[in-house]
């Protein structure tokens, strides 16, 4: 079920894209919460209403842990997602299986709420991918703001 939930363009998308658009994020994409009996919140930043989702962070209520969850390039490392959120910077240790598309693992990595990175990007909107020395920027605007700010009080222990 998770899988079918992290289908979309993939890290060597979202890192071309963003490589031209700074912190602007990608067109068309936005963060969004959504609370599923029995799985948790899950907090996405993909194309509104569909199953292009770049990013997914998932949690069960009070855990503390948050479950970071995206697309990679098989050749790309995938022993790792590594975040950045202003001053910020963590490496999630990840686990690795193929994908949905051909050229593409799922990528999958654990971390406390209390991550520095997660933290920041808790606290500030600010959070960015980073892959091959650069960055992927997804902030959030306006009304996604309440969106970040549920997700992550859902989560704390």
């Amino acid at each position: 079920m998770k899988r079918r939930a992290i289908i979309g363009l993939g890290i060597s998308c979202l890192l071309a894209s963003c490589a031209h658009q700074g912190q602007s994020g990608l067109p068309g994409m936005a963060w969004s919460l959504n609370h599923a009996e029995g799985e948790g919140a899950k907090l996405a930043y993909g194309q509104p209403q569909s199953d292009n989702v770049l990013i997914m962070m998932t949690c069960q209520p009070r855990s503390g842990r948050v479950l970071v969850s995206m697309t990679a390039p098989v050749d790309a490392p995938s022993d790792a997602i590594e975040i950045t959120s202003r001053d910020h910077n963590s490496r999630l240790a990840a686990d690795a299986t193929p994908g949905m598309g051909e050229g593409a693992s799922y990528v999958e990595a654990r971390a406390a709420v209390t991550d520095p990175a997660l933290a920041s990007f808790a606290a500030t909107g600010d959070l960015a991918v980073v892959a091959g020395g650069r960055k992927a920027a997804m902030p959030v605007r306006g009304p996604e703001r309440a969106a970040v700010n549920d997700f992550f009080a859902a989560c704390r222990a």
